[in-house]
C-alpha cells in the first residue's frame, strides 16, 4: 500500500507542477486575445490609413501582394484574399485575420482553463480516475479536436480526434476499474 501512496503522491506533485505552468500558458493565451482584439480595432480605425499604406508598397514593388497572404484552410473559408486584394482591400483580411486569431487565443484559453481545471482536480483527488476529471478532459479533447480541424486540417482534426478518443477510452477504463476496486474495498 505504501507504493501506491508513493505513486500517487507523485502524480499529484506532477499536477501541482502542471496547473502552474497550464496557468501561466493561459495567461499567454489571454494576452494573445487582447493583443488580436487590438488588432481588430486598429484595423476598423485605421482602414483607410492601412489600404492607402500597402496600396502604396504595393504599387512601388517592396511588397507583393503574394508576400501579404495567409496560407491557412481555415482563414480562406472566411476570405476570399485573392479577390481582396485585386480591388486594393488590404484592411479586410487583416482584420478577419484579428478575428479569427481572438477566436483561436478564446478557445486556446478554454482549454487551458479547463485542462488547469483537471490538474488542480487530479493534485487533490484520491484518484486520478473520477468523474469530474475524465469529464473536463472529454470536453477538452472535443474543442481542441473542433479547433484543431477548423484550423489545421480535416487530416489533422481526425488524427486528434481518434487519439483523443483512445486516451478517453484508457482513462474511461481506468476509471471502471477504480469503481471495482472501491466497491471490492
Amino acid at each position: 500500500m505504501n507504493e501506491y501512496n508513493n505513486k500517487l503522491e507523485v502524480i499529484k506533485n506532477r499536477c501541482r507542477t502542471s496547473a502552474k505552468v497550464t496557468g501561466i500558458l493561459r495567461i499567454f493565451g489571454i494576452i494573445g486575445m487582447i493583443g488580436s482584439l487590438v488588432g481588430v480595432v486598429i484595423g476598423f480605425v485605421q482602414r483607410e490609413a492601412i489600404n492607402t499604406k500597402l496600396a502604396e508598397q504595393v504599387a512601388s514593388g517592396k511588397i507583393t501582394v503574394e508576400s501579404l497572404k495567409i496560407d491557412s484552410p481555415g482563414l480562406n473559408l472566411a476570405v476570399d484574399y485573392s479577390k481582396a486584394f485585386a480591388e486594393g482591400d488590404y484592411a479586410n483580411p487583416i482584420i478577419i485575420s484579428c478575428i479569427i486569431a481572438v477566436i483561436i487565443c478564446a478557445a486556446v484559453t478554454v482549454v487551458l482553463t479547463l485542462l488547469k481545471k483537471v490538474f488542480a482536480d487530479l493534485s487533490v483527488e484520491d484518484t486520478p480516475f473520477s468523474e469530474s476529471v475524465i469529464g473536463r478532459l472529454k470536453t477538452s479533447f472535443i474543442i481542441i479536436t473542433v479547433v484543431v480541424t477548423i484550423f489545421v486540417g480535416i487530416g489533422a482534426g481526425v488524427l486528434a480526434g481518434l487519439f483523443f478518443w483512445c486516451v478517453y477510452s484508457i482513462l474511461d477504463y481506468g476509471k471502471v476499474l477504480q469503481t471495482e476496486v472501491d466497491e471490492t474495498l
